[in-house]
């Protein structure tokens, strides 16, 4: 791989990685808000401050906002692990957030664990960080082994059920690495922290841009602590007494009522947040903002403009950097350098406003306007505000649209891609257009309950199925559908898994369905079979894949099969286990369910060789496949083994059916070579084609 394709790979996977990260995102703005107002107005200096707030109720109620704000913010990583897993899945999205939730909590407790037992004096917190690396590992095992095949013994635990197993086992080996290599990281943080408490207004620089830079992933709270509580911050007397920390500090001349002058200097480690969060950050989401389509604002903008009035108002400002972190990572280290230069100004203008939470609007009120200008310089910050406003609003516009940074809601809508291309053909090779007319000729989302897929056809759960367009099945391939209660079954033959997935995916997805079209006009149904005539036509002929009773596809209990919807074909009752192939060719798919496969020949016979009937609510237990997907098979390979004892006891049949799906585009006609109910072995040749 060349280095520009790396780069655009690396490129896309933090594209999908920002994307990803929009569901847990979206929540971001409302927990912050009340996270913010309960813990600002909630503390004693704001009760001091505002008396009215000193009421039992008032208090009660604020304090639940406090918690419910932060049960979202304290369990960020656990979220955003969950989420991760859940957008870069590739499908089954719900087994992957399971397996993201559980592997988390493994790799905490693997953490916990290992410091419990050899450094129980030491905490690790990796926050985000730690989160992108078990949503990620979670994605890329999900997305490799949810359709993994056991061996038979351990059949319970393939597919789906494998990829928890699998993730908390490799969440065991993570949360080993990061114990070995967290403590390092977190020591040259401290070294770090003890030098910059000595360089004076350049330090604050360093301070702000350490602090907005590792805040990314959560690493912020192993730096201010040391400045907030211990001697870097300051000591000084107060009241006579000895206070140590800059918040500490700040805190005990709020308290003084004969301290006058401005507030300590270590208020220079809170100063330069206000700045940033109350105008820099409004200003980068009205940016973001302008930058989307017109088209999009509308539907996404709300992101942006309530990610700025959180900022404004409490400080909190996830949920605007989360919307810029992942797609564009150099961007939010311009933003940590222009945080870094908020706190050297506000040092060098002697900004001296402290804080308690953070460095929004309510903490700017409470400790700089109502405690005077000559204690804090509190105008100072609005000076600073109007340019800061203005130099991020212009750097992330010129950045975003010089860059094409691919912000949520950059891309165009569905819905304005179909208007502007409104006159182009709808072709049948455009699996999310079909699947989004199925959807419509179903009768609509609303209308649809759940869909399946058997190994050749839709099993569609309706509300009514009085609201179904069978033309529209009939023009995009399907044979028919069969009407049964409280639904239908939509035949497409080795299509009907990818409609399936790309349906649900769509059903689960609004946003991303197209607009309600009818089929295209230029896509013809499908042909049916003429069996007159031979003359002229090669023969290709099938052999019985298992031992056992020749019946005809007329006679097979599925009308499916019957009614020859799934093209021509012949079955076979049973008597032994083994099953070979039909036919030479090779193997293009073998279904999940473990009870179909899929060949082609070399004259494009597209050939299925289905196990039983309605064995697919088995989930693959009666069957052991013996090839892989790709290989080459001859009328002696064993392709599967099947537990006949096992099927019937299920209550269902163990017959044998091969059909040639393709069979309008390359057969004119089929006949079998021996009796109805002769008895067969394997390998023999029973049936006959014509091609075309």
């Amino acid at each position: 791989m060349t280095k520009k394709n790396r780069l655009a790979a690396t490129g896309q996977w933090f594209s999908q990685l920002g994307q990803a990260f929009m569901l847990p995102i979206a929540i971001l703005p409302v927990a912050g808000l009340l996270l913010g107002l309960g813990g600002a107005l909630t503390n004693d200096a704001a009760i001091a401050a505002f008396p009215v707030l000193n009421q039992v109720w008032l208090q009660d109620i604020l304090k639940i906002m406090n918690f419910a704000g932060n049960a979202v913010f304290s369990n960020l990583a656990l979220i955003f692990s969950i989420g991760l897993a859940v957008g870069l899945a590739k499908g089954d999205k719900g087994t992957a957030g399971l397996a993201g939730g559980v592997a988390y909590l493994v790799y905490t407790a693997t953490i916990s664990g290992l410091l419990q037992i050899f450094n129980s004096k030491n905490t690790i917190d990796t926050g985000v960080l730690g989160a992108i690396v078990i949503g990620s590992v979670v994605a890329y095992l999900h997305n490799h082994y949810r359709k993994i095949q056991l061996p038979q013994f351990l059949g319970f635990f393939g597919g789906s059920r494998f990829v928890p197993i699998i993730s908390s086992i490799a969440a065991i080996f993570i949360g080993a690495i990061f114990y070995l290599i967290w403590p390092p990281i977190q020591g040259w943080l401290t070294a770090a922290g003890h030098a910059i408490a000595q360089m004076g207004s350049f330090g604050s620089f360093l301070y702000g841009f350490l602090l907005r830079l590792t805040g990314a992933v959560g690493l912020h709270h192993t730096i201010y602590p040391m400045f907030w509580y211990t001697a870097l911050g300051g000591t000084a007397k107060v009241a006579g007494k000895t206070a140590v920390g800059a918040q500490n500090i700040f805190f005990a001349q709020l308290a003084d009522p004969n301290f006058h002058g401005l507030f300590t200097y270590g208020t220079r480690f809170f100063a330069g947040r206000f700045a940033t969060m109350m105008f820099g950050l409004p200003g980068a989401a009205l940016a973001m903002y302008f930058c989307l389509p017109k088209a999009n604002r509308k539907q996404d903008g709300g992101l942006y403009l309530s990610g700025g009035l959180t900022s404004f108002l409490t400080g909190i400002t996830e949920p605007l950097e989360y919307s810029f972190l992942f797609v564009a990572p150099w961007l939010y280290v311009i933003h940590s350098f222009l945080d870094g230069c908020s706190f050297y100004f506000a040092d060098i203008m002697n900004i001296r406003i402290g804080n308690s939470f953070s460095g929004g609007l309510i903490d700017y009120l409470l400790f700089g306007v109502l405690q005077g200008k000559d204690k804090t310089n509190w105008p100072n910050v609005l000076l600073i505000g109007i340019i800061w406003f203005c130099l991020y609003f212009f750097v992330f516009t010129f950045c975003i649209k010089k860059f094409h940074v691919n912000i949520p809601g950059m891309q165009e809508t569905k819905a304005t891609v179909d208007k502007e291309n409104s006159s182009t053909t709808i072709t049948q090779d455009n699996l999310t257009t079909e699947a989004g007319q199925i959807i419509t000729a179903l009768g609509g989302r609303q209308n649809i309950k759940t869909i399946s897929a058997c190994a050749t056809r839709l099993r569609i759960a309706l509300n009514d199925n009085s609201k179904i367009d069978e033309e529209v099945f009939k023009t995009l391939g399907s044979p028919g559908i069969l009407r049964v209660a409280g639904g239908v079954q939509a035949i497409f033959g080795a299509k009907a898994d990818l409609y399936s997935q790309e349906i649900n995916d769509l059903l689960s997805q609004p946003a991303s369905a197209p607009s309600a079209v009818s089929a295209a006009k230029d896509v013809k149904p499908v042909k049916t079979v003429n069996n007159s005539g031979e003359d002229g036509y090669s023969k290709c002929y099938f052999t019985a894949p298992v031992n056992g009773t020749f019946i005809p596809l007329e006679q097979v209990d599925d009308e499916v099969f019957s009614k020859k919807m799934m093209g021509e074909g012949y079955a076979i009752e049973p008597t032994s286990t083994t099953i070979y192939s039909p036919i030479e060719g090779q193997v293009v798919s073998i279904f999940a369910t473990k009870h179909a496969l899929g060949i082609k020949t070399a004259a494009g016979l597209e050939v299925l060789l289905h196990l039983g009937i309605d064995t697919v609510d088995l989930n693959g237990k009666p069957f052991t496949i013996k090839v892989h997907e790709g290989d080459q098979v001859t009328t002696a390979t064993e392709l599967a083994q099947m537990d006949l004892t096992q099927i019937k006891d299920a209550g269902k049949k163990a017959t044998v059916i091969v059909a040639v799906t393709n069979s309008a585009a390359h057969l004119t006609k089929g006949r079998s070579l021996v009796k109805e109910q002769a008895e067969v072995a394997a390998q023999s040749k029973v049936y006959e084609v014509l091609l075309k």
